[in-house]
Parts: C-alpha cells; structure tokens; sequence
C-alpha cells in the first residue's frame, strides 16, 4: 500500500511539473503580445484574461466597459460628423459628394463595433490558440533557446513602433492640412484601431511562422549531419575547432527514433493553429479589405470633385494621397505576412521530401516522414477570405488591378458629372 501511495505521489508531481512548465510557456507567450493586449484593453477589446499564469474568458464586467466605450466614441463621432459644422465644405461641395466621404469612416466605425463583438464570441478559440501554442513550444523545446521569446517580443515591438510613429506623422499631417481638426481628432483613433488589428493578425501570423522556422531548422539541421556521412573531406591545412550552435533535435538514426513524429505533430498543431485563426480574423479581413477599396474609390472621387471646384486646396489633395497609400500598405502588409507563411510551408515540404528521398536512413523514420508529409499536404496553411479568395502577394495585385480599373471608370464618370 505504501508502494503504490509512493507512486501516486510521484505522479502527482510529474503532473504538477507539467502544469508548472505550461504555464510557463504560456506567461511567455502572452508576454509576446503584452503590449498589444493593452492597447486592445484601452479600446475596449477584450480576448482573454491573464490569472496567474491560466488564460480565461472576459468577465461581463470587462465586456459591458468595452461596450461602454464604443458608445461613448459613437457619440462623439456621431456628434462631430452631424451637428458640428465642416469649416472645408464649400458652397460648390453637393450634399453627395459630402456623405460619399464619409462612408468610408462608417465601415471602419462598423468594423470596431464588429471587433468587440467577435472577441465575445471567439475568447475560446483565442485561449486554444494560445494554449497549442505553448504545447508546439514545449515539443520544440524552446526552452533551450534562450533567446528566442525576447528576439520575437523585440520583432513585434519594433513593427508596432513603426506602425504608431507613421500613423503619428499622418494625424499630425492632418491637423496641419485640415481645417476640421476636431473631426481629424475623433478619426485618429478609430484609423488607428484598424490598422493595429490588421498589425496583431500580422503578428500571429508572425508568431506561428517562428514555430514553423524552428522546424524548418531541425529538419535541416538533421539533413547537413546525413549528407556529411556521405562525403569523405581531406583537409590539408589545419583544423580550427568550430563551436556549434546548431541544436540536433532529431539525432542520430535509429530504429527507435520517433522525433520526425514529433515533428509531425508539432507542425498539424500548427495547422490547427492556422485554421482557428483563420476562423477569428475572418470577418475584420474582409471588412479591412472593404474599407481600404472603399475608401480609395471614394476618396479618389471626391478629390477629382474637390479639384475641380475653384476653392481647392493641393495640401489637402496630397493627404489624401497619402492615406490612400497607407491603406493599400494595410493590404499589402497581411499579403507579404501570409506569404512568408507560404514560403516556410514550402520549404518544409522539401526538407521532409529530402528525408523520405533517403534510403540509408531506418524505414520507420522514412514511414514517419512519409506521414509528415500526408501533414503538409493536409495543412496548406493558407489563410482564406471566406473561402472568395487566399491572402497572399497575388491578392495585393488583383486588389490594385481592381483599384485601378475602378479609377480609370470612375476618371471617365467624372468627366461628365
């Protein structure tokens, strides 16, 4: 009885270890998006919850504050757009064109009332991604890299700086430029949301093609050390002895060696990963992707009827130039990511590729690679806009195809209106 006692006891604390290791992994992987998650508290944006080191759903209170807040912006916006007179619209601006662009700000104002409510809806799925993040953590051994959740946490950082400074010199831009700088103001803050949620769907696309590298790493680091054994190198000079920084994960081949399977499985949670993903940004994808060509048809439109008018300004034109291009960059900054995604799977597909290809390793680990492949093949990791289409670089061509046919028909409208 004492025996059998000893070895719950020992189980118990193999369990406790376990959960202690997890969340671990799962503080430094909410240590990554500190920062982010802040920023989306002061909006109102709730995901999860940190409690000592367990991710849980939000409370009411926090939804009934992030609720709160959008009523509050929705007055003030409603109340700078209505009853507050536009000092730049002049006598020869037609009611039309003056509510044409301001249907761009509605969509982005109806995406931030979106935003609140998915994240209601989706705080389970936000926590799974989080919680098979750490497991893909804890099988790639992460903790041997030291450095490797302060060189992501650095990289995160360093993309929202930048997004801040350039959405910073654009509001400051507008005050400079707009007459209107009450509603330039209540505006800042709404473009800014919209930008920062396209740069946090960036950053878990980011965060998952880190793990996805790591891979990429194992697998060919293991293929160096195979094609080393079959070449015979003469040195004729002196050796240096070379410190290797390079981490074997795999190991030597063997009948027994089951860590292509780990790797397998590491990279379907990956997969998973992906698919959740595609399921939370879904909708704020779409919505972005409508803002941005609503607003560059609708802003290039009033611009050729404001240039036209006698009262126009070139400063103003010039901002609008500007916020247009910042638009396109919200485009094509989730196509580059999503494609760099694209480029790893790829080359992970011919890493496995190059391990089945070699028949001098045991038939298990070739087995084992074969099933990894079926996984790649399985797991395109390509992100889909309601399955209408895939972000990637091809999308930010047809989007500036499509932008420019619809500038070049709206060219000729305008010349008779």
């Amino acid at each position: 009885m004492e025996e059998v006692k000893e070895g719950d006891n020992e189980s118990n604390g193999e369990k406790k270890n376990a959960s202690n290791s997890e969340k671990k992994k799962i503080i430094a992987i909410f240590n990554n998006f500190k920062t982010e998650i802040l920023i989306e508290y002061c909006f109102g944006i709730y995901r999860f919850q940190n409690i000592d080191g367990e991710l849980r759903p939000p409370n009411w209170k926090m939804k009934v504050y992030g609720i709160f807040i959008f009523f509050i912006y929705t007055i003030a916006f409603c109340w700078f757009m209505y009853f507050t007179p536009d000092a730049e619209a002049s006598s020869e601006q037609s009611d039309i064109m003056t509510n044409l662009d301001n249907i761009p700000s509605f969509v982005v104002l109806f995406q931030y009332a979106s935003l609140i409510v998915a994240t209601n809806f989706f705080s389970s799925m936000n926590i799974r991604m989080i919680t098979l993040l750490a497991e893909v953590d804890k099988t790639l051994q992460l903790e041997i890299c030291t450095d490797f959740y302060k060189k992501m946490s650095s990289r995160l950082n360093k993309f929202l700086i930048f997004i801040t400074i350039s959405h910073v010199a654009n509001g400051l831009m507008d005050l400079i430029t707009v007459a209107d700088r009450a509603w330039a103001i209540t505006v800042f803050p709404l473009y800014f949301l919209q930008r920062f949620e396209v740069f946090i769907f960036c950053a878990y696309v980011i965060v998952v093609n880190g793990r996805l590298a790591v891979i990429n790493n194992y697998l060919r680091e293991f293929n160096q050390e195979q094609d080393k054994k079959n070449v015979t190198v003469f040195t004729v000079k002196d050796t240096k002895i070379k410190t290797e920084k390079s981490f074997n994960y795999i190991g030597r081949p063997s009948v027994r060696n089951m860590k292509i399977r780990d790797l397998a499985t590491t990279y379907d949670n990956i997969g998973e990963i992906c698919f959740m993903m595609n399921d939370v940004f879904n909708f704020q994808i779409f919505l972005t992707l409508v803002s941005a060509f609503v607003y560059i048809v609708i802003t290039i439109w009033t611009s050729l009827s404001f240039y036209r008018a006698t009262a126009y300004s070139a400063n103003t034109l010039i901002n609008n130039a500007i916020w247009c291009f910042n638009t396109i960059c919200n485009v094509a900054t989730m196509s580059f990511t999503c494609e760099r995604l694209l480029i790893s799977r790829n080359e992970t597909r011919i890493l496995v590729n190059k391990i089945i290809m070699n028949y001098d390793l045991p038939k298990t680990m070739r087995v084992q690679a074969k099933a990894f492949m079926e996984l790649v093949e399985a797991w395109p990791l390509r992100i889909y806009v309601y399955d209408m289409f895939s972000i990637d670089i091809k999308l930010m061509l047809k989007f500036i195809s499509v932008a420019t046919t619809y500038l070049i028909v709206i060219i000729q409208i305008s010349h008779f209106v």
